[in-house]
């Protein structure tokens, strides 16, 4: 189970802004992300997430798995919840069709119909978030947005970045 969404801007685009820790609190509910290796995103960067869910902080060491810059990204969850995601990066007329393709889940099997749907209703929520926040522009989405680079802030004209 998986879900897709249309966004106005580029496949490179939106990966950039998708990929960059310092912009995940403007689309997901991370308080603090903490890149724990050097260098570049890549294949094997790893960061500790603070997540705010339900009203409890909830820590996690992610991994980045596949680093395709514009086409797929992909993560595994190495202490936490025990959910791996894919998101594949699909060129359209109007921007890029944006997938969330795969969450596979590490749990008994008779667990997973059940986070499936609250994992794609979940993203479903953040990628909504990461739409408006290209589209719309940062600076309407999350009040510190000075932070976001300014190649990476959409103008009023959805089309103009694509």
């Amino acid at each position: 189970m998986g879900n897709s969404i249309d966004i106005a801007r580029s496949p490179e685009d939106v990966f950039a802004y998708m990929t960059d820790p310092r912009l995940l609190d403007t689309w997901q509910d991370a308080e603090h992300v903490e890149q724990l290796t050097s260098g570049a995103v890549g294949v094997g960067t790893r960061f500790r997430e603070v997540h705010r869910v339900m009203g409890r902080r909830r820590v996690e060491i992610t991994e980045v798995v596949t680093f395709d810059p514009g086409r797929r990204f992909e993560i595994r969850v190495v202490e936490g919840p025990p959910v791996d995601g894919r998101w594949d990066f699909e060129p359209i007329v109007r921007g890029t069709r944006l997938t969330f393709t795969r969450p596979t889940f590490r749990v008994a099997r008779p667990l997973r119909p059940v986070l499936a749907l609250v994992t794609a209703l979940v993203f479903g929520r953040f990628h909504r978030r990461l739409k408006s926040a290209l589209e719309i522009g940062a600076s309407r989405v999350r009040p510190d947005a000075a932070q976001v680079p300014l190649d990476l802030v959409a103008s009023d004209d959805p089309g103009a970045a694509i």
